[in-house]
């Protein structure tokens, strides 16, 4: 295992409290050798690294017009510039990228363990069934979902920064290329996507409740939402949260 890990974390402004939940529950299970990077759209804007066109229509929909689909996060695209922006910092091996919502339990040094003897994978991530949802269909916070094969195995991976197939993934491709080929990895070869332990996306009411998570994904629906508010693992996110908050410090 490497003595540094890189863990990315996509930003959402409409999803704060989630975010910061995340990151304290990487700190608080992990050494000081983990470094959180987060994707903030309008930072890799100024940066010049991001230039997706979006618009944001009258119902508050993002609306890609690279595809012209609806997206439901502001990182469902910048997500795809981490092996480029884990490069740019002269990190080499294998970097983590997780969505917002997650709730990490465990320490991610038995994650580094299992992959880093790979050479041969280019990623690696939780190899769900295919659930594409319906056209049109939303997510909790109403946000409409594009249907896209491979779904959810974006939001938990980890790359392989080294592997020469991911030089294929460039900023012109990040930026222009169709949503549902970014998240489907159509740079890469079938055998160039290797698998992890479902611990590490487990998401209620989809994943096996008979499976002991080390990192919940709250894709269905988090506790910052009122009607999620019971979902399952729900109390061990208010643990994190209060201790996000300075009173509770």
């Amino acid at each position: 295992m490497s003595n540094t890990m890189h863990i990315f974390v996509g930003y959402d402004s409409r999803e704060s409290d989630a975010y910061d939940v995340c990151l304290k529950s990487i700190k608080l299970n992990n050494a000081a050798n983990v470094f959180v990077h987060p994707l903030n759209h309008l930072e890799l804007r100024k940066q010049g690294l991001f230039k997706r066109r979006w618009l944001v229509n009258e119902e508050g929909q993002y609306i890609d017009l690279e595809d012209n689909l609806p997206f439901s996060t502001e990182f469902s695209h910048s997500r795809f510039l981490t092996p480029i922006i884990a490069k740019q910092m002269g990190i080499e091996g294998w970097v983590l990228f997780c969505d917002c919502d997650f709730l990490f339990l465990k320490s991610v040094s038995s994650l580094w363990d299992e992959v880093s003897n790979d050479n041969k994978a280019a990623i690696k991530c939780v190899q769900f069934e295919e659930q594409n949802p319906k056209e049109g269909q939303k997510k909790m916070d109403g946000m409409v979902q594009s249907p896209y094969y491979r779904k959810l195995w974006s939001s938990f991976v980890m790359w392989n920064v080294s592997h020469p197939s991911n030089d294929k993934l460039t900023l012109e491709m990040v930026n222009t290329e169709k949503g549902g080929n970014l998240h489907k990895f159509q740079w890469l070869k079938d055998e160039e996507i290797g698998s992890i332990n479902p611990i590490w996306n487990y998401i209620p009411t989809v994943t096996s409740p008979y499976i002991i998570p080390s990192a919940i994904h709250f894709s269905e629906g988090g506790p910052w939402f009122k009607d999620y508010k019971d979902t399952e693992y729900a109390d061990n996110w208010r643990k994190y949260f209060k201790q996000t908050i300075d009173k509770y410090d």
